[in-house]
């Protein structure tokens, strides 16, 4: 625990240090999230309605094997506004939880040796700039009690599911389809090949939380009102409605870097476009630029996974993504501050060409607010991250 805590503390003052360096190389976007903010003396349209972000509340549960090893983390999301249901995501126990930061790689599946249910509540926070409410730990008897209620299970394993004993190498579970009880569902869960790489585990680890999302269909049990306390009851109001389940991906690091360890780094892009889009509320605002709701039309996920990558490459936040916005040929920017105007060309650093105008409302913890137009969505020879070489200094 101490370890993480020292790694954390590093981490800290490494990003601070690199956001001020990002700051002054970026000029006008990140001059916006810092000192117009603060020279802002209430300027804002008060006849404009400002409304809060929908709530959210998360809760995370990790699995262990019966020698108290981490086979899994999932994080549980529930719809908003107590209506039941939800999503399950898996993210993966060889995410790298610190950045290489000072040249260390820490796993979840370390953070968990060392630091127990809190390191790992913690790592998990830090790697997916996620706040989460309610956790726990289950034990493989554990996680058969909880998925008891909800079986038999059909799940499709990508690959075989195997394990090491005494004799060697054996197989659980073929590939394809298996109908399966609780108690199968946790084996399975906890199944693993000595030497066997947590990148490879993960097809199967989201095989069977889809398994799970099945068997729950259009929701077991009713919603209930009033703030979980426990993640039993934010596991409950969840699965009180149809449950989308998906996992993060993972990038292998280069070889010769990790120290030896089984540590990947997280898809960081796409886990804050997952957690903006189920969960905005809950999204930490972790950098020094703006905090940006990213708005576009259904069926561009790449370019929006794109949108978030250069926004946190140019040290912003992404707070919100809706991927069921209008539809229109040209970029729009809403900003929540009026006197932000004059900084709007920033935006330009990604979309070449914005449109700002007023906004029709405002969304608190949201500075900007960005339609992607068609003619950027289309357009794929943008798909390439801005130069940070423009200089400025920042005005006392």
């Amino acid at each position: 625990m101490t370890a993480l805590s020292g790694v954390r503390r590093r981490r800290t003052g490494m990003m601070l240090l690199a956001n001020l360096v990002v700051l002054a190389a970026v000029g006008g976007l990140l001059y916006t999230g810092v000192k117009a903010l603060v020279r802002y003396q209430g300027a804002k349209n008060t006849s404009v309605a400002t409304i809060p972000i929908p709530l959210t509340p998360v809760g995370m549960v990790a699995t262990v094997d019966d020698k108290n090893k981490l086979t899994s983390v999932a994080v549980f999301v529930e719809k908003p506004n107590g209506r039941g249901g939800g999503s399950i995501v898996n993210v993966p126990i060889s995410a790298d939880s610190t950045e290489g930061t000072d040249g260390q790689y820490i796993p979840l599946s370390e953070a968990y040796d060392t630091g127990g249910p809190d390191g790992l509540t913690q790592a998990v926070e830090s790697v997916l700039s996620l706040t989460v409410d309610e956790s726990a730990v289950r034990t493989p008897d554990e996680l058969t009690a909880m998925l008891a209620p909800f079986g038999p299970f059909k799940v499709t394993f990508p690959t075989k599911v195997a394990a090491t004993d005494k004799t060697g190498t054996v197989t659980l579970y073929p590939r394809g389809v298996n109908n399966m009880s609780a108690k199968q569902m946790t084996i399975a869960m906890n199944a693993r090949v000595k030497d066997q790489r947590e990148a490879t585990r993960l097809p199967n680890i989201q095989a069977i939380w889809a398994g799970l999302s099945a068997a729950i269909g259009q929701g077991r049990g009713s919603p209930t009102t009033g703030d979980a306390t426990s993640f039993d009851q934010l596991a409950a109001q969840v699965f009180a409605g149809p449950v989308l389940s998906r996992g993060l991906p993972v990038i292998a690091l280069a070889s010769g870097v990790g120290g030896g360890k089984d540590v990947d780094t997280l898809d960081r892009a796409e886990a804050v476009m997952v957690f903006a889009t189920i969960a905005p509320n809950h999204m930490s605002a972790v950098m020094l630029g703006l905090n940006f709701r990213i708005e576009a039309p259904p069926g561009y996920d790449d370019r929006v996974k794109f949108v978030v990558r250069a926004l946190l490459y140019l040290n912003c936040n992404v707070q919100w993504v809706y991927t069921n916005g209008p539809v229109h040929a040209e970029t729009i920017v809403f900003l929540n501050d009026p006197t932000l105007s004059g900084q709007a060309a920033g935006s330009e650093l990604i979309f070449k060409k914005v449109t700002t105008k007023e906004p029709e409302y405002r969304i608190e913890g949201v500075d900007v607010i960005v339609q992607i137009g068609t003619d950027y969505l289309n357009d794929t020879s943008l798909n390439v991250l801005p130069a940070t070489t423009t200089t400025s200094t920042i005005p006392d």
